[in-house]
């Protein structure tokens, strides 16, 4: 089990409170004792284990740890459904020896809390849940595993069981199933005294399961209680091999509460399970599935078999079952598998009889767990009834060997979860994660199945072990043997009650025969905690002496204080019930809910429905722990009526026609106070009565919601249609007074194309004529007027639905002949390119021109005619008529003929002369194609062709002047766009036209700076830089280089060089940069010189040497006197010193080229 060694593993059994706080066989309590077991890290090192306790409580308390043999102790508080956190010191280590220790770690309370200890190191980790000192026994069997380990020989490793007295003067008697380290042999009886928390730590290289351990009766001081702890340092199970490994820690149940009857479920996402069931004795009868099992098969006291599917387990004598599982990769037979997640774990499985009903527990994601699950077995009958989360949870399959009962593999996420039934079940829970695990029983209840105490109701067959203030119970003991005194002692101070000349009640169960007395009187009890002891004479002494003591701890509570709110609803709503009972002390378990109608429901919080509307007398009964009922006051629920709503309205007509609805709802209970309007087109209203207009004729679904004073709630909805308005229209005639008639074209229309079942009138405004004539029903009617003017003429449509429409226009009578001119604009500099205006100069003398009639080229085309008509609006405004003869070149002009008629009417109208108008021809020229240049190139004249047309031109553009000057290196890289305009010299007729240039970018190229290198000793690589595009190189001259098409070769010229680096792109662009390469050669340094002024060797001349800038030279005679220094060496040294000339001898020099090149020193000799 690798958990983690902080918080939060807590919980995975410390919530694991049963619920049932009162049950004193529980694992719930006030007084716990565990001790530091030892563990493969020791306390010492690097990595060693540690241990901490971990404690909660469904109640605020506080409490202590104490651990009297170290004067350790550590007070403690706990609030409620939280855990608290206690580390234990490592001075409580009991160490990696056997022996006695007064070490035991005692936990103590006011109030009842659940316990977990925890010892870990790294990912070596067990856990296990504490036992209250009231569920402990004076009988166990040590329950391991075969023992084996991935340590090393040098680092043992040991099973291991670890004894706590809980009484001083506990003598315990061990018949180890191993040799011990202590010397102790095999099936060698031991006994050993433990004074109160005085812990024995028995050790062994081998599995110590089977090793009995139990209190024995010394100077008829009785047996004692006491609590046992198994486990392993480190251990592997499963195969011969160890792989992974853990260390496995859990408190041993007492033989008194092992059971018969087990269920085994295999745990979810592993291969295989290993399982032990264990006995106290070997003629012990089991059979697994209904099949018996050999004893042949039995090793010792236990028979191990490995399962992937669930068992049904059973035994003539009671047995322990304990589940395990393997290290991570191991497999059936000893196979290696592929696992993800898994190791070691120990989990001690409750029999059937020890069962419960409700368990809260938490699910752990730590250390790496990442997969959770609880398995549970359960009677089939309890199925229905079972809750994962207060939510119903089904998914359970039949146990193959036992139909009664069926389990689940519950997979779940981390955090607490809480699982209830009405039928008692059993459960574990679990998770895993890469050589990770965890395991518990969830829930457990350790009473003595054959010796105990109860309590009944006298009308009652229940046996209890937690009770309810103000009720009457017997006492009741049940042994598995007959005895003919009981002495009972309440420990309220009373002196103890002696029974005798007994007659038990005898009973069956499990084979075992049992016998039930009953306390001389009934007892009614105030809530509080209870103890009563039986001294029982025992006819058939055991090592315990011939008188036993059964120990009975309950708890009675006062029941919970039942009540309840609920939110007032309106029939077909669900009402919303809410628990606000109050638990006296012990929380409570299960409500049951009376609705008053002959449902119920037993959630906490439910919802429910009425069937119909009215009062309902609603009952809440809330039941705690101890199954002490609390039952709420009667509460009348009132389910209120629903408003009926209702509405009319006005007429339907037409879209745009305002629409009255009127509300005829109902109140149901109360008054409406509310309305709501939903017309069906985006539109709301929340007036009583309102108004509303549709725009688009369609259907609508006009809905109602009202709301009563109650706040409930009735919708209604009605379907309606809103009908299509005619859109009357007519075109008007062109009419004038000598007009025969006005002809009127009716061209109404309707949306949904009823045009046909239009019904018509007309009113022609004609003051003048006679009623009967100023009218017409006809679609497209005609009329005379008598006199020119303006009348106002009206359609009036009226569609198949009754909607009407209606259109006004004005008419204009027009009266005499109108008089058609025109005009040409810049007649004399017409050009073809462009378009010709005309100005209609016609006039008429009342009324308007309703119809042009144009032709343009009267002479070639005299059919061809543009005509616009007024009534269309296509007469401009302006007067202004436009035409193109269409683009030509040649020949230079062409003349066109142009007339216009103009009217007033159908047969008022005018015709102008013919006039003559003279187009001229526009020129055109050719741009030349000019390829793609690079930047470099020098600025060049673009020269078009202008076919002999002379005038002149104009450049606009990037890099262009005026003159058609084109400069690429102006224009840029990119493609230049230039425009060109020639306009004729004669006419000013113009011709326009671009051409694109493509200007390719020239590279950059910088050869770099000038270098200096040692001739012979060094080379110089030339730091030339390029850009361009896939750029090609060359440097002239080649001499002294090693490459010249490359852009930063090595340079070693014997002679000063100047490099010249062209770079040329993949568009051929060009571009150059030089460098000067000065060779540094070694400079010769003469050792006599002659200044003696005869023109032959009179001076100092060190060749080379005023190459090196910054070179200098120094020159020291015998005595270390400088006399001669030069920096830079442009003017040898004369032989000199201050102008005067240095006599004849040895001098010594220090010369520094720099540059690199070292300093040399030596002699010179001046000869005179």
């Amino acid at each position: 089990m690798k958990l983690c060694a902080g918080f939060a593993i807590f919980l995975v059994c410390l919530f694991n409170l049963n619920k049932a706080s009162a049950q004193s066989t529980t694992n719930k309590g006030t007084e716990f004792w565990t001790a530091y077991m030892i563990h493969v890290a020791g306390v010492t090192g690097n990595q060693p284990s540690q241990m901490a306790l971990y404690i909660t409580s469904d109640v605020n308390t506080s409490g202590v740890v104490e651990i009297p043999g170290i004067n350790y102790s550590q007070t403690f508080t706990v609030q409620a459904n939280s855990v608290t956190e206690v580390a234990i010191p490592s001075t409580a280590y009991l160490g990696g020896t056997e022996g006695q220790f007064l070490k035991g770690i005692h936990i103590t309370s006011d109030k009842a809390i659940a316990v977990y200890a925890h010892i870990y190191a790294q990912a070596v980790s067990g856990a296990t849940l504490l036992l209250p000192v009231s569920t402990l026994g004076k009988d166990y069997q040590s329950i391991n595993y075969t023992q084996r380990s991935n340590e090393p020989a040098s680092r043992p490793t040991y099973s291991v069981f670890n004894i706590i007295a809980v009484e001083d003067n506990t003598t315990v008697e061990i018949t180890p199933s191993a040799d011990l380290l202590s010397g102790h042999l095999k099936g060698t009886t031991f006994t050993v005294t433990l004074q109160k928390g005085e812990v024995y730590q028995g050790l062994s290289a081998n599995d110590l399961t089977s090793t009995h351990i139990k209190t024995v009766n010394v100077n008829n001081s009785g047996c004692k209680r006491i609590a046992v702890f198994s486990g392993s340092s480190k251990i592997s199970i499963s195969c011969t091999t160890a792989i992974t490994a853990d260390n496995l820690f859990q408190q041993v149940y007492p033989t008194s509460s092992w059971g018969k009857n087990y269920i085994t479920v295999p745990l979810a996402s592993r291969a295989f399970d290993v399982y032990r069931v264990v006995m106290t004795d070997s003629t012990t009868n089991i059979t697994v599935d209904g099949q018996a099992v050999p004893k042949s098969q039995y090793s010792g006291l236990y028979y191990e078999f490995d399962g992937t599917t669930a068992k049904t387990i059973s035994a003539d004598k009671p047995v322990q079952v304990v589940q395990y599982t393997p290290s991570q990769g191991n497999g059936p037979n000893c196979t290696r598998i592929t696992e993800t997640t898994g190791d070691p774990e120990m989990i001690y499985l409750n029999p059937l009889e020890q069962s419960l009903d409700h368990v809260t527990l938490y699910s752990t994601p730590h250390y790496a767990i990442t997969k959770q699950f609880i398995n549970v077995v359960i009677p089939t009958t309890g199925v229905s009834s079972f809750k994962l989360d207060g939510a119903a949870y089904n998914t359970f399959t039949p146990v193959p060997a036992n139909s009664a009962y069926a389990y689940a593999q519950i997979s779940v996420a981390a955090g607490t979860h809480n699982i209830s039934s009405s039928e008692s079940f059993n459960a574990i829970a679990y998770g895993f994660g890469n050589v990770e695990s965890y395991g518990y029983a969830a829930g457990t209840d350790l009473k003595n199945l054959n010796e105990y105490i109860s309590l009944q109701e006298p009308s009652g067959t229940s046996q209890l072990t937690a009770g309810c203030s103000a009720v009457t119970y017997l006492l009741k003991i049940t042994l598995p043997y007959q005895t003919t005194n009981i002495s009972w002692d309440f420990k309220d101070g009373s002196a103890p009650v002696v029974q005798t000349n007994l007659t038990p009640q005898v009973s069956q169960k499990n084979g075992q025969t049992l016998y039930t007395y009953t306390y001389t009187n009934s007892k009614t009890f105030t809530k509080g905690n209870y103890t009563v002891i039986a001294s029982v004479f025992n006819p058939t002494a055991s090592d315990c002496g011939a008188t036993e003591e059964v120990e009975f701890d309950f708890n009675i509570a006062d029941p919970p204080k039942a009540g309840f709110t609920y939110s007032a609803t309106c029939f077909g709503d669900s009402t919303a019930f809410r628990d606000t009972s109050v638990a006296t002390l012990l929380p409570i378990k299960s409500w049951h809910w009376d609705f008053g109608d002959g449902t119920s429901s037993d959630l906490q919080n439910p919802k429910h429905v009425y069937a119909a509307p009215g009062d309902y007398n609603v009952v809440l009964t809330t039941i705690n722990e101890n199954n002490c009922a609390g039952v709420s006051s009667i509460v009348k629920v009132h389910i209120n009526k629903l408003p009926v709503a209702s509405f009319t309205l006005s007429p339907i007509d037409c879209a745009g026609q305002e629409i009255a609805f009127t509300d005829k709802s109902t109140p149901g209970d109360g008054n409406l106070t509310g309305w709501n309007w939903d017309f069906g087109d985006g539109q709301t209203s929340i007036e009583q009565n309102p108004k509303h207009t549709y725009q688009n004729a369609q259907p609508y679904t006009v809905k109602l919601t009202v709301t009563s004073q109650t706040g409930c709630i009735s919708t209604t909805s009605t379907n309606i249609n809103v009908y299509p308005v005619p859109v009357p229209d007519f075109v008007l005639p062109d009419v004038c007074l000598a007009d025969a008639s006005a002809k009127f074209t009716g061209t109404s229309t309707i949306a949904d194309h009823t045009e046909s079942a239009f019904t018509y009138l007309w009113d022609f405004g004609d003051q003048n004529a006679a009623p009967a004539n100023n009218t017409s029903t006809t679609q497209s009617p005609s009329h005379k007027y008598s006199a020119a003017g303006v009348y106002n003429v009206t359609l009036t449509v009226t569609s198949k639905y009754g909607c009407k429409a209606v259109k006004t226009q004005a008419l204009t009578v027009n009266g005499a002949i109108p008089k058609a001119q025109f005009a040409v604009e810049n007649a004399n500099t017409l050009c073809s390119a462009n378009d010709v205006i005309f100005d209609d100069q016609s006039t008429v003398d009342f009324g308007n021109i309703t119809k042009v009639v144009w032709w343009f080229d009267y002479n070639n085309h005299p059919n061809d005619t543009t005509v616009f008509y007024r009534s269309k609006g296509q007469i401009p405004a302006d007067g202004k008529y436009t035409h193109n003869y269409g683009y030509f070149n040649s020949p230079l002009t062409k003349t066109f003929a142009v007339q216009m008629a103009v009217y007033s009417g159908q047969s008022c109208f005018s015709i102008t002369p013919v006039t003559n108008i003279v187009v001229n021809a526009n020129p055109y020229a050719d741009l030349p194609a000019i390829a793609p240049v690079c930047a470099e190139t020098a600025p060049f004249q673009i020269t078009p062709d202008t076919h002999g047309f002379s005038g002149t031109a104009v450049f606009t553009g990037k890099g262009v002047s005026a003159s058609g000057l084109f400069s690429p290196a102006d224009a840029g890289a990119g493609t230049a766009n230039i425009n060109y305009l020639f306009t004729a010299d004669n006419t000013g007729c113009t011709y326009s036209s671009s051409m694109n240039i493509v200007v390719y970018p020239t590279p950059t190229v910088n050869a770099g700076p000038d270098k200096h290198y040692l001739e012979g000793l060094e080379t110089a690589t030339l730091d030339a830089t390029a850009s361009g595009n896939n750029l090609k190189y060359k440097w002239t001259p080649s001499v002294g280089l090693n490459r010249d098409d490359v852009l930063q070769p090595i340079a070693t010229p014997t002679e000063d060089t100047q490099y010249t680096l062209t770079v040329t792109s993949a568009d051929g662009c060009t571009a150059m940069s030089s460098v000067n390469v000065y060779v540094l050669k070694a400079p010769e340094i003469p050792n006599t010189f002659t200044p003696n002024n005869d023109g032959v060797n009179d001076f100092w001349d060190i060749k080379y040497l005023n190459n090196y800038p910054g070179a200098t030279v120094e020159v020291f005679d015998r005595n270390g006197q400088k006399i001669y220094f030069s920096s830079g060496y442009s003017v040898p040294w004369d032989g000199t010193y201050k102008n005067a000339n240095l006599p004849a001898g040895v001098y010594y020099y220090i010369i520094t080229p720099g540059n690199r090149r070292k300093t040399v020193a030596g002699t010179i000799t001046i000869i005179r």
